[in-house]
């Protein structure tokens, strides 16, 4: 029996947010007997394709830079057919729409999107758009039910087309606390909190600051580690500089150590503002073992059950965050509390085998589903 053809479409492949690891995940986690996955760059390629080659999965690099140029969708459409793809799975909005019509316009058998936040950005030009090409899409996935409210309500899209499959991940807990903070050179009184996220407004490095700056009368034992790079890396550091923080402050910038990091921490913090559909780096700090604090946004409610696996805050509010801190750093009982809850949640609901076994599944009602 031939394998089942599986291409995933993203825009590129790089070290920049929860899509592409969960693209990775799917990708390792189906390749094999019954797979034959393949990922493919609609733009460029990135700092993640090394690691894909490393794992013998195929990796293309397309080069297109626009959907607007009906030759672009024409040359994607002709690779679809040289290549005779099963499944076409697309991320995020430019791959899954020049995708979408590519794989209608070659005949590739099923089509399934993947939406990994609320994009209440779009346009009505985007959003007739979406509900267009969701006519030839066989299944849209959500990572969370606010997502999927999103796709639905926002979007207009037939609630018989979506469903809900939680991102999931292998567990990155593969060091141990006194050998990470050893290696990190960390006194055993000092805390640590951490973020891991790109360096843009919406991730609420900004909000942090500002929370720690309100604790710096009651408490001066403590590091924040910023894990990640983007666009407010200087006006990071000058906000820094300003709350006179600066000493306090690490950025680490991108990291292949995140496991070691996320080990050493003793507390973790997501403070986005905006929008998160199901945030990798939360699955991340459960797995490792780290107490979460996080803004009651998206779909963060979804994983994070509020004063049971960790701490909900209102978003974009710095007292209730250095509250939410001092409450944490002061009591180390409620850390190892909530360490143990989220590392259960993660283990009974976020495993990347959960997100597999649902997306095989799907996989394969979706073909059965075309040959009826």
């Amino acid at each position: 029996m031939s394998k089942i053809k599986v291409l995933h479409l993203l825009e590129w492949f790089d070290i920049s947010g929860g899509l592409e690891r969960v693209a990775l995940e799917i990708a390792f986690g189906l390749a094999g007997e019954k797979y034959d996955v393949e990922i493919w760059c609609v733009h460029r390629g990135g700092a993640l394709v090394e690691s894909l080659e490393q794992k013998r999965i195929s990796v293309r690099i397309l080069n297109i830079e626009s959907y607007f140029n009906p030759l672009n969708i024409l040359k994607l459409a002709r690779a679809f057919r040289e290549t005779k793809p099963d499944i076409i799975h697309t991320h995020v909005y430019f791959a899954s729409t020049i995708g979408r019509i590519a794989a209608t316009i070659a005949g590739v058998p099923v089509c399934i999107n993947h939406v990994h936040s609320a994009y209440w950005h779009y346009t009505p030009q985007n959003l007739f758009i979406e509900r267009l090409l969701a006519q030839v899409t066989r299944r849209i996935i959500c990572v969370s039910n606010y997502v999927r409210d999103f796709v639905i309500n926002h979007e207009k899209i037939d609630p018989s087309k979506v469903e809900v499959i939680y991102n999931g991940i292998t567990s990155v807990n593969t060091a141990s606390r006194p050998d990470s903070r050893q290696a990190f050179h960390v006194p055993e009184a000092e805390i640590i909190i951490t973020t891991v996220a790109t360096l843009f407004e919406n991730k609420g490095h900004q909000v942090v600051l500002k929370a720690l700056s309100l604790l710096r009368d009651r408490f001066k034992n403590f590091k924040y580690w910023i894990v990640g790079a983007g666009l407010m890396e200087k006006e990071l550091k000058e906000l820094a500089k300003q709350l006179n923080l600066e000493k306090e402050i690490i950025f680490w910038g991108v990291r292949k150590d995140v496991p070691q990091i996320l080990a050493a921490s003793d507390i973790f913090v997501l403070a986005s503002i905006h929008r998160e559909g199901l945030p990798i780096s939360i699955l991340e700090a459960q797995s490792c073992q780290v107490p979460v604090i996080a803004s009651r946004i998206g779909g963060v409610p979804e994983v994070i059950n509020d004063q049971v696996n960790g701490l909900l805050v209102a978003p974009n509010d710095p007292a209730a965050l250095a509250k939410a801190l001092e409450e944490l750093i002061f009591k180390s009982d409620k850390r190892q509390e909530y360490a143990k809850e989220g590392a259960r949640t993660f283990n009974e609901h976020f495993c990347a085998k959960f997100m597999i076994e649902r997306i095989d599944r799907l996989y394969q009602k979706c073909l059965n589903l075309r040959l009826k």
